[in-house]
Order: C-alpha cells, then structure tokens, then sequence
C-alpha cells in the first residue's frame, strides 16, 4: 500500500495500520508503478486524494496506464483539501480566493487518460466501497482506479446526521467498530460479561452521524435514537 500526503496518512497509524509507505506528495502511484515494474509480485495499491491527485497524481496515473502497470488507485475526493484547510482544488469548483471556478471531475478524466477499470463509490456506504476495492484488486493486466466520494466532515454542504447511540445489552465488545477508526467510537468502561472485553461507547459530540459503524456492526447494537419507535 502506497500512501501519499494528506489528511488520510493517519491511515499509516492504528487500527488501520494501511499505507506502507509515505515519502513526498503525489509519490504514492509513482511507488506503485515502480514496484510493480521491478517484478513485485503483491499486488501494489496507492492511495491518494483529490488534492494531490490534481496536484502531482495526473503525471503519474499516465506513466501508468502508458507502462500497463496493473495497479489499482484509490483516489479519495472529499471535495477539497482537507489536511491544510479546506482550500479549493479544481475537483472542488472553488478558487483559493473562493471564488466559483471551473470544476474538473475526476472520473471523466481518469477515464479520458484510458483507463477501462473505474469504480465511484459512495465513501460512507461500506459494502459499495469494500466490493469496489475488491473488483479493482481483481485486475491483474492493466490499471484499475476505485473513486471514494464523501464530502469532507468540516465543509458546510457536509449533511451531519443524527448521533448514534450503543445499546449496551446487545453489545459484547467484538471490537468490529473500534476497527474503523473513528474519534467518536470508545471504548466503555463496562465490560462484556462473557468475553471480558471493553463494549463501545459513543460520544456525541464527535459523532456525526455518518452511519459506517451502525454498517459494520454484527449485532445490530449501534442504533439512530430517532429511528427508535416506542
């Protein structure tokens, strides 16, 4: 795994423990490229986002595709640039003075480039995002790109939802939720009675209502208080 500058390096920490390498930005197709050229028999993935894709990924995704390095790209458009502050970049339709400019969708141009194997996913439907990543990895003689879309958390036009609530009875801490590493999930002082591990708690003030643990969790414990009917 490939990484590259950006507000997803934390993907390099735990629980995600994703990107084997971070070296400069836009490195993380080059990387991939070229282990994959120097006979790497793993499948080689870099990961980057809107931003740095406009900025320095274009270059490289066209050596790729003219090289026919089977590699997959996942490209994470949040719709702007998260890691420095939100400034526009030309997938998001806004100058850095703020002023509306000229949005460049990213999908029409991976494709214009030729690449043939493109998925875009929604990032916060997890059963979408987990089958695109594994059709692309699938690809063994050509690129692939998977595009996550989900507007960035700190951006106005992001849609927060209702806070999630854990309801302690059906949970026994598996820990599934903890996994995906979000801020808001902890873990509960209240142990399960049977596998002595810690249960998840949620708090609400990090929480915004973005629906991925109540995807992964197996026993239903993670719920919308809203959706509760009396």
């Amino acid at each position: 795994m490939s990484g590259d500058i950006g507000c997803y390096s934390i993907g390099t920490l735990s629980p995600f423990n994703a990107m084997d390498t971070i070296i400069a930005m836009g490195s993380s197709i080059g990387l991939a490229h070229g282990a994959n050229q120097a006979g790497l028999e793993e499948k080689m993935v870099a990961v980057i986002g809107d931003s740095t894709f406009f900025h320095a990924g274009i270059p490289a995704l066209a050596n790729a595709i003219y090289n026919h390095s089977a590699t997959t790209t996942i490209i994470l458009d949040n719709g702007t640039t998260g890691m420095t502050g939100q400034q526009g970049n030309p997938g998001s339709g806004e100058t850095l003075q703020g002023a509306g400019g000229q949005r460049v969708p990213i999908e029409p141009v991976v494709r214009a480039m030729g690449v043939e194997q493109v998925w875009k996913v929604d990032a916060l439907d997890e059963p979408a995002v987990d089958q695109a990543i594994k059709a692309a990895l699938a690809v063994k003689d050509k690129p692939s790109v998977v595009i996550v879309e989900g507007t960035c958390v700190f951006l106005e036009e992001f849609q927060k939802r209702q806070v999630v609530s854990v309801d302690l009875e059906a949970c026994n801490g598996c820990s599934l939720c903890f996994r995906v590493g979000c801020p808001a999930i902890l873990k509960s002082p209240e142990m399960d009675a049977k596998t002595q591990r810690p249960k998840a708690a949620i708090d609400p003030l990090l929480c915004v209502g973005c629906d991925v643990c109540l995807q992964v969790c197996p026993r239903d414990a993670i719920y919308r208080p809203e959706a509760v009917i009396a």
